[in-house]
């Protein structure tokens, strides 16, 4: 049987994985470490990975002369100008991927690889735009792409994959928390999960670009420089030229320096013929390096990253503590360094705490597994829509299995402005801000508003309104509002949606099932404003109309007169001006 193939497709780089025929997973690295994501283009040639990334001078994301390093970056930009080629992101991927499947295919000797179909892993935060030029791309280099599925997700699947029973493992962390803390080379990006009913659910992420290895390199590659200028004497106006080719070389050490004093207290920096000048002495780089060194070079940046964990967990946001988490799934190239160890380890403990042996794979390995197994992705909290008087309508509900390729699901439904005097019916979006908890205390979390046209000389709940609601195989949520009268359509779509990774089927719960709850709104803490929902589900729900709006639609259809519920009779007197002075309800009114 031929396998899918998982493709981690990372900024700085990227492995393509496939399980074999022995359900062993199996990866097409270049000599035990991933493919650099570097695409150089000489001439008509396209050359790409290590042999790109080596020709380096520089070591930062985008656009260098005639060299893409990090073309994930580009994602969602119409063109990039290569060396004077104007290009467009999609092709400069294609053209990497293209080289990582002829590797594959030149690797894998068993021919156990189906290299045109495959589970590919996208960070959380890559918006609508990006997924869908990512899918392009990988079409042109023709693959395509079965399902996307979160960096995080991956990795975690992956780590219980590797555990002698995976089904055992997943039953003892039921209902536990879990941090996937994945730092490599381009960002760091943390995903608060927690198993449930076997799934792997997504509760909150967060992610940080500015704190990734290639930053820890150039500030090594700086500290290494000015020891050497140290030694000399030399000011910064009496440094000699760097000789051509040569910093790149550096920085390849730097990175080398960080995996080598993981495990030793010292390691020997040697680089002939670095600067330009006559004295051999003075032109070789020639510098002994220590661990406390690398840390105290790194603290800035490493405490920068640290403090990630606390913005994920802090009360506005999960309200977690880090020590009821019952696994810390540390991976990337960056976490094996000692400094970041121990911080971990003094945050989590040594129990919860778990390094990833395979940091820099696990993400594809865990695609592949995924795409072996065959696992579906589901909506992990439901999508629900604001109400007029803070009621919670699903439109989505948590649990729903999400489209793979070629495949959408929509909903419809027909709503009605119970308050159409300004013209506007008004659409919020919003989710419940943890897992399980969709009780109307529950806090929530806003997707955003959309806002329809209608005809103000309606009478209340008169103006239907069809929203449509679409997740499509990118996994973007499109909404689009459309007035029966005005006819004019408004969209909005989101692509910051929660997934779980449906790894042992369980019975829906039915309180998963109910339609609508009543929304609490927090008075504690400071005010906010919100924009006021006024659309309806039910053309018969008289109680969502404004007291003062019900009272001049009663005057004006005395045989039709609706009944006022006590909400509706208090707003229509607050909004009658006073008997006495004619000031509306207020300080000023003569009654104070």
């Amino acid at each position: 049987m031929v396998q899918r193939i998982g493709i981690d497709f990372g900024t700085t780089n990227s492995l393509i994985s496939v399980v074999t025929r022995e359900s062993k997973i199996s990866s097409f690295d270049d000599t035990g470490r991933p493919h650099p994501s570097v695409v150089r283009y000489e001439g008509d040639r396209v050359i790409c990975g290590r042999s790109a990334r080596d020709k380096l001078e520089n070591r930062v994301i985008g656009v260098l002369g005639n060299t893409v390093r990090g073309p994930k970056k580009l994602l969602g930009k119409e063109h990039v100008n290569v060396d004077g080629r104007v290009m467009t992101p999609v092709g400069v991927i294609a053209d990497y991927i293209k080289h990582l499947i002829e590797h594959a295919r030149a690797s894998d000797e068993e021919q156990v690889a189906d290299l045109t179909r495959a589970v590919v892993t996208i960070p959380v935060a890559l918006d609508g735009r990006g997924r869908q030029d990512l899918r392009e791309a990988l079409l042109q280099a023709g693959v395509h792409v079965d399902t996307f599925v979160h960096e995080p997700l991956a990795a975690l699947y992956g780590y219980f994959k590797d555990l002698d029973n995976t089904h055992d493992a997943l039953s003892f962390y039921e209902d536990r928390m879990i941090l996937v803390f994945d730092w490599g080379g381009g960002t760091l990006d943390l995903t608060l999960c927690k198993v449930v009913n076997g799934a792997l659910v997504q509760i909150l992420n967060r992610g940080n670009n500015s704190v990734g290895g290639d930053y820890l390199d150039d500030a090594i590659l700086s500290y290494v420089t000015d020891q050497h200028a140290a030694k000399f004497g030399w000011t910064a106006e009496e440094k000699l030229s760097v000789n051509p080719g040569m910093r790149a070389q550096l920085l390849t050490q730097c990175e080398r320096v960080k995996i080598t004093l993981s495990t030793l207290e010292k390691t020997h920096i040697f680089l002939p013929d670095y600067y330009q000048g006559e004295s051999a002495e003075e032109t070789e780089i020639d510098i002994w390096l220590t661990r406390y060194e690398l840390e105290k070079v790194c603290t800035r940046l490493i405490n920068q990253g640290i403090n990630e964990i606390d913005a994920l967990l802090a009360p506005d946001k999960a309200d977690v503590d880090p020590q009821t988490l019952s696994l810390c799934l540390a991976t990337g190239g960056l976490v094996n360094m000692p400094l970041i160890k121990s911080k971990l380890t003094e945050i989590f403990g040594v129990s919860a705490l778990h390094i990833s042996e395979k940091g820099d794979r696990i993400i594809s390995e865990g695609a592949a597994w995924i795409a072996h197994d065959n696992l579906q992705l589901a909506l992990a909290k439901p999508f629900e829509l604001v109400e007029a008087r803070n009621s919670l309508l699903t439109i989505i509900h948590e649990g729903t299995r999400l489209p793979v390729r070629g495949e959408s699901i929509q909903k419809k439904q027909s709503m009605y402005c119970s308050d159409p005097r300004d013209g506007k019916a008004i659409f919020t979006f919003k989710r419940p801000q943890m897992v399980q908890k969709s009780a109307a205390a529950d806090p929530r979390t806003t997707y955003g508003s959309l806002v329809v046209e209608v005809n103000p000389a309606f009478p209340p709940l008169g103006e239907r309104i069809e929203l449509t609601v679409t997740i499509d195989d990118d996994l973007i949520l499109h909404t689009r509002a459309i007035a029966n009268d005005r006819k004019d359509t408004v969209e909005i779509q989101f692509y910051d949606l929660e997934f779980s990774l449906v790894v042992n089927e369980q019975p829906a719960d039915a309180e998963q099932k109910k339609n609508r709850v009543n929304l609490r709104i927090d008075t504690k803490g400071p005010k906010q404003l919100v924009v006021q929902a006024n659309v309806t589900n039910d053309c018969e729900r008289w109680d969502t109309v404004p007291g003062e709006l019900l009272k001049a639609y009663n005057d004006q259809h005395i045989y039709l007169r609706k009944q006022f519920t006590p909400l509706q009779k208090e707003e229509d007197v607050r909004y009658q001006p006073c008997s006495n002075c004619g000031a509306q309800w207020s300080e000023k009114c003569c009654r104070g």
